[in-house]
């Protein structure tokens, strides 16, 4: 009984929580408490920061409606009600995970990255614990173990959707850059690239950064003397502002 409520609590929080981050579940057997444990996990410090605010605020309030709802099950959040840091890296993630597990959560939400999603499922998948992305679209993220989920689409999707929007708005050719040290990168830009070409679209040049570049002059250079529609940069708000300057 308490599993299926807490699975019915997961989708509830995690719906709560979508555009930042969120959710709730459990897996294991033991005695009924009435008190559903949940570990979160997101980058809270770094450039990346704003997601880990935006889904404390939305944990937050979730919480409380849930809690308010009248029912005989509550949540708890771990971390004394914080958002563990993982600051958008696989270390860190693995030791913020650890941390929580220390906390014997029933369900552990996190990461909104593909990299530190990447390296706690596989240790999630191998303790049982249920573990809810909200916005790793690594399509690799599920296929760690059939205890890791997400709520959000998968790379390949979103790489296939851009292509075809570009070939809607008229345009016959792309240049692409992105950040190789970045598993969320990679997967969009082998999805996009395939999608193009499928389409019509001649890409007429991929270009390499890294996630902690500050100077994009000589891809941007390069894009330019391409002669290429459009630049197609699958990353996050910390560096595409740098990039379009």
């Amino acid at each position: 009984m308490k599993t299926k409520k807490m699975l019915s609590m997961t989708m509830a929080l995690s719906v709560a929580a979508t555009s930042a981050f969120a959710g709730v579940t459990a897996f294991a057997e033991e005695e009924e408490d009435y008190v559903i444990k949940v570990g979160v996990i997101c980058a809270m410090t770094g450039g990346s920061a704003i997601y880990g605010e935006g889904a404390q605020n939305a944990i937050d309030m979730a919480v409380e409606e849930i809690n308010a709802s009248g029912s005989e099950y509550t949540i708890e959040i771990l971390n004394g009600g914080n958002v563990a840091d993982d600051a958008k890296d696989a270390t860190e993630a693995v030791n913020a995970y650890n941390s929580l597990m220390a906390e014997s959560p029933e369900a552990v939400v996190g990461s909104f990255f593909s990299t530190p999603t990447l390296a706690m499922a596989e240790l999630a998948a191998d303790d049982g614990m249920l573990l809810l992305a909200t916005g790793a679209t690594n399509v690799d993220v599920t296929l760690k173990g059939d205890t890791i989920f997400r709520n959000c689409f998968i790379d390949p999707f979103q790489g296939e959707m851009a292509a075809q929007f570009a070939s809607e708005q008229g345009y016959t050719s792309a240049y692409v850059i992105y950040a190789k040290d970045d598993d969320y990168s990679n997967g969009l830009k082998d999805a996009f690239v395939e999608s193009a070409e499928a389409l019509g679209i001649e890409v007429l040049g991929v270009a390499e950064c890294t996630t902690t570049d500050t100077d994009f002059t000589a891809q941007a250079t390069n894009a330019v003397a391409s002669g290429a529609d459009f630049v197609f940069y699958p990353y996050f708000l910390d560096t595409v502002p740098l990039l379009v300057q």
